[in-house]
């Protein structure tokens, strides 16, 4: 197995996007590029990545595999790459291999490979009729003002607009977008649906988004979110449950 990238940080940023929520997981290292599913450890949040074969200035493999990976730890090793660097995937005696390296100078870090099982989390089967596309920089401005309020946030999808709102005990906090701002690009409900989820891990779940970058909300009423953006040329979807108000 060799996978190499062209730009280290590019991995590293890709990379990032799962460890906001999940420190380890099972990374399947399929023909067709790199994968991983996973839920938090709070079981309230799944990740589901990929990075494709494409997004690979190499990508070499003498078979399919699973990796356990202590994502959080190599977030940290990654972090070390240089722009300008290019990082190499490889796997060694139980371990996984990364190394940068640029002209004529190579850096190698050592990650020990986990023994968590191979069972891979499946997404929820769920049809989403309604769907926002929110520019990844307004959506994080809307849930710093979200914070000063209350750790959960109220998300409201209807024809005319997208509506992020907030009650608590200190005070409320609404944003509204209307369809057609340079914010929202794409809007598309029959009845519209509204639903709450926690703060902070929405918060998680956007940190990673660059922020030009458009992110996908689908939302159901009272069911669980799902969230998506590309970053890097890898494909991120995420699913929240919801906070199941009572009357």
């Amino acid at each position: 197995m060799k996978l190499v990238v062209q730009e280290a940080p590019a991995l590293k940023a890709a990379i990032d996007s799962i460890v906001s929520l999940v420190e380890e997981g099972i990374f399947e290292v399929k023909n067709d590029g790199l994968h991983l599913r996973a839920m938090d450890p709070s079981q309230i949040s799944m990740v589901s990545f990929t990075m494709s074969k494409s997004a690979f200035l190499e990508y070499n493999l003498d078979e399919e595999r699973k990796l356990g990976i202590d994502i959080a730890q190599l977030s940290n090793v990654l972090s070390r790459g240089k722009r300008g660097e290019k990082a190499e995937l490889s796997v060694e005696e139980g371990k996984l291999v990364v190394k940068f390296f640029a002209e004529k100078r190579k850096r190698t870090f050592k990650v020990p490979l986990l023994e968590i099982g191979d069972t891979v989390s499946r997404e929820p089967k769920i049809e989403y009729t309604n769907h926002v596309k929110i520019a990844a920089d307004a959506l994080k401005e809307a849930l710093k003002d979200a914070k000063l309020v209350s750790s959960h946030v109220k998300f409201v999808i209807e024809l005319h607009g997208f509506t992020v709102d907030v009650r608590g005990e200190s005070g409320d906090a609404k944003s509204e977008f209307e369809n057609g701002t340079p914010e929202i690009t794409e809007i598309k409900t029959h009845s519209g649906a509204s639903a709450t989820f926690p703060l902070q891990y929405l918060e998680d779940i956007v940190k990673a988004a660059s922020s030009s970058s458009p992110v996908t909300i689908n939302l159901e009423t009272d069911r669980p979110l799902k969230i998506e953006y590309e970053i890097e040329g890898a494909k991120v979807i995420y699913y929240l449950a919801p906070r199941i108000e009572s009357e």
